[in-house]
């Protein structure tokens, strides 16, 4: 039955015309031409039968004309055309529908109605006063002849059973057309209501994201203003230091470990600002691949490992060099980078930061594990959130609590999650999670 009913809807939207190529009034009358010959082909038979020869013959003529008027609209697109001449033609058949059909004794007031309901369905509303006025204009002038001259109207039928029969079959066929008319105006209505529901859903959504992007655009205003002019403002220092002093050795090389030290942390900040940005205006660029995460976190490690030992702090990695997992190279360093850097930052001297994984089915956890600070739990619910203030480490490290929501978005890009547990003077875990790689899952399969 869906089926059928599919089938049917699809003939309808073939006869009627396409809503990305027509227009609404143009579907209409597409639609009321086809409502037009259905009925015209149904009356033809009855007025053959009742013996009407001169009704029988108009009926006929309006249907080849319907057809052509029909034709011109669809496949010709003279739509304009066709309605105007789809209207005199109208008017003179009523009239002579009037004349030769036993005046208001027949069915053309009847007639008169459906026309009406007709063309208030495919003209636009500019024009609906004109019909009505001619409505109202014609059906008076034509009963007022027929009271003064009642000769003027001859009776067609040949007896009382045949009228019966002829005024029946209109107020059916009337009654029909009207309420499909009716029914089909009223879906047109709905469907351009819930239309103009959808685009105004559609226009708050994009006000939102519009007072999204812009409070994203006053908090990269804010980094770039106040977090990333302040290294570069102790890098500017330390060189002019370096530059018009005579410094020992000993000095020098305190100041050359700072200056190392905030041009790395620097240039992460300008890593991650870059990689965000290019993540709120695209989203796009994930090449997702089978990668080792020991290699990954070795690579990380050569150069954050300089930063921990600064502080004292031992990293203890337990990763499994046979790992494989499935994701975007460089998002990943980019995780690992900004997870590893941010347990160094919350961890003082003597502490410690361990590395591991976690298998759970067709996943694999990275874990970062610290025994540091921890997370005051007043921030732990927008830890992902850029609602974070800037925090400081355990050496007055800057951070601009950027990084976390980075990975968070790296990791949703490859179908990954980011979370923690975390105790305040404990110590916090980040746990992300990525897709095992295909080789690595059927292994797991195997050894189960």
């Amino acid at each position: 039955m869906d089926k059928f009913v599919r089938k049917l809807a699809d003939v309808w939207e073939e006869l009627v015309g396409d809503r990305a190529t027509f227009s609404l009034e143009n579907r209409a009358f597409n639609s009321v031409s086809v409502v037009t010959m259905v009925l015209l082909a149904v009356l033809l038979p009855f007025n053959m039968w009742l013996g009407l020869t001169a009704i029988w013959v108009l009926v006929a003529t309006l249907l080849a004309l319907q057809v052509l008027f029909f034709y011109l609209s669809r496949y010709k697109r003279v739509y304009h055309a066709s309605m105007l001449a789809y209207v005199i033609v109208s008017y003179i058949t009523l009239i002579a529908t009037f004349y030769l059909n036993s005046g208001s004794h027949g069915p053309a007031l009847l007639l008169f109605f459906l026309t009406f309901n007709l063309l208030i369905a495919f003209s636009s509303r500019a024009k609906h006063w004109i019909w009505a006025l001619l409505h109202l204009l014609l059906p008076v002038i034509l009963l007022t002849k027929e009271y003064f001259d009642p000769t003027w109207i001859t009776d067609s039928y040949r007896n009382g059973s045949d009228r019966y029969i002829d005024i029946l079959s209109s107020y059916i066929v009337t009654l029909t057309c009207i309420y499909l008319i009716t029914n089909y105006l009223r879906k047109n209505y709905e469907r351009e209501k819930q239309i103009a529901e959808e685009r105004a859903d559609k226009i708050d959504m994009q006000n939102i994201n519009l007072e999204q992007l812009n409070q994203k655009k006053d908090k990269l205003f804010s980094i770039i203003a106040h977090d990333l002019q302040s290294p570069l403002n102790s890098i500017i220092t330390t060189l002019h230091l370096i530059a018009e002093y005579e410094l020992e050795e000993e000095e020098k090389k305190m100041l050359g470990d700072e200056l190392l030290t905030l041009t790395k942390n620097t240039s992460n900040l300008l890593t991650n600002l870059l990689t965000w940005s290019k993540l709120q205006m695209d989203g796009k660029g994930v090449r997702l691949s089978s990668e080792n995460v020991y290699e990954s976190v070795e690579r990380v490690l050569s150069i954050q490992r300089m930063l921990a030992d600064k502080k004292s702090v031992a990293i203890v990695s337990r990763v499994d060099p046979a790992i494989f997992i499935t994701a975007d190279h460089n998002m990943l360093e980019l995780v690992v980078r900004n997870l590893i850097n941010n347990a160094i930052k919350f961890t003082p001297s003597g502490g410690q930061i361990d590395i591991g994984i976690q298998l759970r089915e067709n996943t694999c956890n990275l874990l970062v594990a610290d025994n540091g600070i921890g997370i005051d739990p007043s921030q732990q619910d927008e830890i992902f959130s850029l609602k974070t203030q800037s925090t400081f480490g355990t050496n007055n490290e800057k951070g601009i609590g950027l990084g976390l929501v980075l990975c968070k978005e790296l990791l949703a890009l490859q179908q990954g999650e980011l979370w923690f547990e975390s105790a305040p003077g404990k110590g916090t875990t980040f746990y992300a999670s990525f897709p095992l790689s295909q080789a690595d899952s059927a292994d797991k399969k195997l050894s189960a």
